[in-house]
């Protein structure tokens, strides 16, 4: 026995290759789990959603970013250069009412359960943009502009407001779930 490791039964070796595989398992979720949040400033979704962002150069960048960010930033440098989409006068209005289809495509998604689609995300998202981009131009013109703060307050609180009811959703379904089956509570069949 000198140096020798003793030879463990047969149920203790299968004990401990077991928890040998689960610390492994651990330990790769873990590595998963921390791969997901250094990516989340490009994504700000975590894999389960990465449905939802285009892939550049083997990272995930959402989407809806992806478009709104350089469609903006270029009609707010277009309308303080004096190229803007539209006459001043209309401002009020579109940059309103133009922030309509992405908070109705917001709202349908998050609350009626409306399936996602990259495409429709995209074109109210280029709307949206228009909008965002004009509004930036006057804010940036005019510190404190109710033509930028007023829709992003308005329409950015609808969408915080519609995300947290979705998330209190979800996790009220699956504590129900988790109840029924743990069987805390009765099912409707009973």
């Amino acid at each position: 026995m000198d140096g020798e490791i003793p030879e463990l039964p047969p149920e203790a070796e299968a004990r401990l290759q077991a928890l040998i595989a689960e610390q492994q398992q651990r330990r790769a979720a873990e590595e998963d789990a921390a791969r997901a949040r250094r990516g989340l400033w490009l994504s700000h979704h975590w894999p389960g959603e990465h449905h939802r962002c285009a892939v550049i150069g083997g990272r995930p960048v959402c989407r809806r970013c992806l478009v709104l960010y350089p469609i903006a930033i270029g009609v707010a440098i277009a309308s303080l250069a004096g190229l803007a989409p539209w006459p001043a006068r209309l401002d009020v209005w579109l940059i309103w009412l133009l922030c309509i289809p992405a908070t109705l495509e917001f709202l349908a998604e998050k609350l009626r359960g409306v399936a996602y689609s990259p495409r429709r995300q995209v074109v109210v998202t280029a709307i949206v943009a228009l909008a965002l981009g004009r509004g930036l131009a006057h804010e940036i013109e005019d510190r404190w502009s109710w033509l930028f703060w007023g829709p992003v307050l308005v329409y950015g609180s609808i969408w915080f407001a519609a995300a947290v009811i979705e998330v209190q959703r979800r996790m009220f379904r699956q504590a129900l779930a988790a109840s029924r089956e743990s069987g805390d509570m009765a099912s409707p069949e009973d």
